[in-house]
């Protein structure tokens, strides 16, 4: 049935009311289906704009392990329309069905169509103008991009024709995008084909391929023209270009071409890993976990790479075996990189990426687009440098080049009349390049914002620099020569726009950024900004501009950040820092609060309190699957320092880079302590939270954050690492404000004997010593034998290791005392009089003892850690379940210690609840409501308590509905999270909604076997 649906979303629009009828009813009655339901009834009603259709259906829904039917009654849907599904009625008593994904994208492709074809809905086209559904692209936030194409009068529209519909997570349509408006010109042409055929050839040099199309240009009323397409060897190599002609006048128009070309960097990755194909004797360099993604010998006529041994490359710089290792590694990046940061499948978003060849040669790089809508037909080529001792092929280049096959592929492709179109696609590969960079963390390539900068490949260091374009002799700012500008200098606006609104223009750390307009910009990070740029390239339409990519950006802010104006204004302010001009811009407000809350009786009890100085506010869950993210990227950067993190290392430098980039995003104040150990340089990351308690009350969380020089140190200590990371991401995302600040640091060189904590403690003066009221250390907290062991070896420290305890009493886990003996990096602050304290999941013992075990379901008379100081310590030797508690038990702590309030200060709060008890059965939904109404002064809700039993939590995905339909995750599933029960106060902000009304928690379970109960759910005012 989900192969059905795929089919309905390659097919063209519906056409008469029955079809329509029909899909609508496939579409959304797909779910558990058997086979396609046979109608009882199909009712239509059709007024004002407005489509309703409903259809009777009898099916057996399929369940696992079961040969139970369940029967579903009638189902609704209204589309209105805007293109909203508004209604989603099930009229059956029994469990409601949820729809899946694909179905999900379904309906939401269904609102498009309804939107581009419908009458009234605010689409503006012309009555000779068709509009066909080409691609439909999920991408994250629940939005949903679905690209259209246009004819006029059945000729094509080559440029500016696309529409571009978007739609969020509740199938709303929530705008669209057109390259023009309506056209008006002739469609008889006066030029003959063979004019407009000689006119192309006197603009690029080859041969034509195929005849001439008469088209259309849609600038103003439209441009009547001929299309050639010429393919041969331009100024700067091979070239298929596309070049326009003037229908009426035979005058040249412009052209784009199909062929990208760049220059890049011969830098070598070094040893890494490669997934091939294959087996003893004759493995292949193809991955079948990417595509099929290969890369061939260009300079043997596009053979394969074939090896006897899966042992590739000697690391010599013109060996082409070792620049195909290097371009291979690096599109294995960028495709991991499209489908972890932005949801994208492959450089077409359908499983398919270019070919690649290595052996160019030329002193270049270029990537070469089919327009066929299918990567897989696409190239992507790399030389060599000018004195032949490199390739051209390091991550930042080869992902630029990938980068110009996401412009192909996304909605407008490539094509354009002006080299600003052009200027724009290469300027996105260098920010695909410098993400790239940022994704794989390489020690030997570091992360930067400088394009191709170690080939060096003319002698003049950088190819570009998109903090200051202008250093390679590129514009920084736009003007109106733009459009006649080459096209790699023309890229640099938007690198320029693009690095302001990562980093800004003074960022600490990095190179200062000139502004055009002379204003300070302050950078919402890369990551962000990434994601912001993607979705704009989401909504681009052939012949793109700067002032429509300004706008399609802006655009896209809104909808990523609907309830804050903060990112909008640094995007909007990056433009005006380059002089791109307004056109049509967005604007954004943030609604004011003015919901209030009270119980409704006789419905769910509420009970308002008033505790002296206010309630303590309860820690939120914390997302295990963020923390083990924090691990694979340790574990990545590991692998590229030949298997390790130690002191000293380019890989401990990584490592900490990494952290330090979370946390400076996330708003904390950082600063990388320097010290020496062993004659190596030693560095501590130290990061304080402002405006967030008094800083001269100080609690402070720490854990080491090397390794050991064999093995890559995942559990010891990638575990407290990435724990307390995610505690501090946490912490600041919250908006948490305690009695006393906090802080969190991040040790080097404890293997060398605690040298980094050693030297921190050393150099704070005595005031500083007595500001920090409690250190708290996390060591090695997710061995896979795991204890819950909890330090008890500072007698100072005793009020931390309650606040620890209590902690894994509210995850319902028997916690254990255990003294470390100054073992671990507590101990220079214990010996400076600071009470200390922390949790581990091992002692000094070396096994598990039988109550152990018993206590803790664990292995007994086996290590805690068999990997520990082994190169075996990867992230397969990691427990998620007590990565997770511990991580959860240092949130818990540090809420209690810094004293975070519950919102509302002395004037108390109002719980409002409802003790309904819901079965949870496999594979079900259950939703239950609390109404909220009264009068009074205006409250918002900030926090929700749930209370679940359920044998495996990770298999439960939970959300709070508001009133209007906002969604609000509380908890996402994991199949790693193998622990009992839910039991959790998440905050969230809900300022910007309306209290009054019905609030729904949404428990879905996602698997079978497992089943449990709703005990009760609170709303927290």
């Amino acid at each position: 049935m989900q192969e059905w649906i795929r089919e309905q979303l390659r097919s063209p629009l519906p056409g008469s009311v029955s079809q329509r009828c029909r899909r609508y009813r496939f579409v959304i009655r797909a779910s558990g289906a058997l086979k396609p339901p046979r109608p009882r009834l199909c009712a239509i009603q059709q007024s004002n704009g407005v489509l309703e259709m409903t259809t009777l259906v009898k099916h057996a829904k399929k369940r696992r392990n079961t040969r139970r039917k369940t029967l579903i009654g009638g189902v609704i849907v209204t589309v209105q329309a805007a293109g909203a599904i508004i209604a989603l009625g099930y009229t059956s008593a029994s469990e409601l069905p949820e729809l899946d994904a694909l179905e999900r994208l379904a309906i939401s492709t269904a609102a498009a169509d309804q939107y581009v074809s419908g009458t009234s809905t605010g689409f503006v086209k012309g009555e000779d103008e068709k509009y066909s559904r080409q691609q439909v692209t999920p991408a994250s936030r629940g939005l949903t991009y679905v690209t259209y194409s246009r004819t006029y009068k059945d000729l094509p529209v080559f440029v500016g024709g696309e529409a571009v519909v978007v739609t969020d997570s509740k199938s709303t349509v929530r705008s669209s995008t057109a390259g023009s408006g309506p056209l008006q010109v002739s469609t008889s042409a006066k030029v003959s084909a063979k004019k407009a055929k000689a006119v192309a050839l006197g603009k690029h040099q080859g041969t034509v391929r195929g005849e001439p199309t008469l088209g259309v240009i849609a600038e103003g009323d439209g441009r009547l023209v001929w299309e050639v397409v010429v393919s041969g060897d331009g100024e700067h190599g091979p070239s298929v270009a596309h070049a326009f002609v003037d229908g009426q006048t035979g005058a040249y128009v412009g052209s784009w071409d199909e062929v990208a070309r760049g220059t890049g960097n011969g830098h070598y990755n070094e040893q890494v890993h490669l997934d091939t194909t294959g087996s003893a004797g004759r493995f292949e360099l193809r991955d079948p976990t990417r595509g099929n993604m290969r890369t061939l010998n260009d300079a043997a006529s596009g053979t394969p790479f074939t090896d006897a041994d899966d042992v590739w490359g000697n690391g010599v710089g013109s060996d082409l075996v070792t620049g195909a290792v290097d371009t291979q590694y690096a599109g294995a990046a960028v495709w991991d990189m499209l489908e972890e940061k932005f949801s994208r499948n492959g450089i077409d978003d359908a499983g398919r990426t270019a070919t690649m060849f290595v052996g160019l040669p030329a002193a270049n790089a270029y990537y070469a687009c089919a327009g066929t809508g299918d990567a897989s037909r696409d190239q992507t080529k790399y030389g060599r440098t000018t004195d032949r001792a490199r390739q051209v092929n390091s991550v930042d280049v080869v992902a630029h080049e990938l980068g110009h096959g996401i412009f192909c592929h996304t909605p407008g492709g490539s094509r354009g009349i002006t080299n600003e179109t052009g200027g724009l696609n290469e300027g996105t590969g260098d920010i695909f390049g410098a993400l790239a960079e940022h994704f794989v963390a390489n020690p030997n390539d570091p992360a930067d914002y400088l394009v191709g900068e170690e080939v060096n490949l003319s002698g003049r260091g950088p190819i570009r620099t998109m903090y200051d374009p202008s250093k390679n002799g590129d514009p920084n700012c736009w003007s109106t020569d733009i459009p006649r500008t080459r096209v790699h200098s023309a890229a640099g606006p938007l690198n320029h726009w693009f690095y302001l609104a990562a980093e800004g223009s003074k960022p600490a750390g990095k190179p200062a950024s000139p502004t055009c307009n002379g204003t300070d910009v302050t950078g919402i990070g890369l990551w962000q900004a990434g994601e912001i740029y993607y979705h704009a390239l989401l909504r681009k339409t052939s012949g793109w501009t700067y002032t429509q990519a300004r706008k399609a950006t802006l655009d896209a802010t809104r909808e990523l950040y609907p309830n804050s104006c903060a990112e909008f204004n640094v995007i909007k302010a990056a433009w005006n820092a380059v002089s791109v001009p307004a056109q049509g811009d967005p604007t954004c407000t943030t609604g004011t609060p003015t919901p209030t809350a009270s119980p409704s009786a006789p419905g769910p009890s509420s009970s308002p309190t008033s505790p002296p100085g206010g309630e303590p506010a309860a820690a939120p869950d914390i997302d295990g699957a963020k923390v083990e993210a924090h691990l694979e990227e340790l574990g990545r950067i590991a692998a590229a320092n030949g298997g390790n993190r130690a002191h000293g290392t380019p890989g401990y430098r990584a490592s900490l880079d990494y952290v330090k980039g979370e946390l400076d995003a996330a708003g904390y104040n950082t600063r990388i302590q320097q010290f020496n150990s062993g004659g190596k340089p030693g560095f501590n990351l130290i990061a304080d939270l402002p405006d967030r308690g008094d800083h001269d009350k100080v609690v402070m969380l720490g854990a080491h954050l090397d390794s050991v020089d064999i093995g890559p140190g995942i559990n010891d200590n990638g575990s407290g690492s990435a724990g307390i990371l995610e505690v501090a991401l946490t912490y600041a995302a919250s908006g948490a404000k305690g009695d006393k600040a906090i802080r969190f640091g991040w040790w080097g060189a404890e293997e060398d004997g605690l040298v980094g904590s050693k030297a921190y403690v050393t150099s704070l003066s005595a005031a500083e010593r007595e500001s920090i009221t409690a250190y708290l250390n996390f060591d090695m907290i997710g061995s896979p034998n795991p204890g819950y062991f909890v330090y008890n070896d500072d007698a100072k420290g005793d009020f931390i290791t309650e606040a620890l305890e209590e902690g894994f009493a509210a995850e319902d886990v028997p916690s254990e005392g255990v003294s470390l003996r100054g073992r671990s990096d507590h101990a220079p602050f214990m010996a400076v009089g600071i009470p200390s304290g922390g949790t581990a999941t091992l002692s000094l013992v070396p096994v598990m003892s039988q109550a152990q075990a018993a206590k803790w379901n664990g292995k007994a008379g086996q290590p805690f850690d068999p990997c520990y100081h082994r190169n075996c310590d990867t992230v397969e030797n990691i427990s998620t379940a007590a990565l997770d508690t511990h991580t959860d038990v240092a949130a818990y702590a540090a809420w209690k210690l810094t004293g975070v309030h519950a919102a509302g200060g002395s004037e108390g709060s109002t719980h409002v609840t409802n003790n309904t008890h819901f079965p949870i059965r496999d594979r079900s939904v259950v939703e239950s409501p609390i109404t909220v109404q009264r009068d009074g002064p205006a409250q918002a809700v900030r926090e929700v308590k749930v209370d679940i039993v359920h044998s495996y939590r990770g298999n439960l995905e939970i959300h709070l509905l508001a009133p209007d339909g906002t969604e609000y995750l509380i908890k996402r599933p994991s199949r790693l999270d193998r622990a009992d029960d839910v039991k959790l106060t998440k905050p969230i902000d809900s300022s910007a909604e309306k209290t009054d009304g019905t609030w729904k928690l949404r428990v879905r379970d996602l698997h079978s076997g497992n089943i449990g109960t709703l005990r009760s759910w609170s709303l927290i005012f």
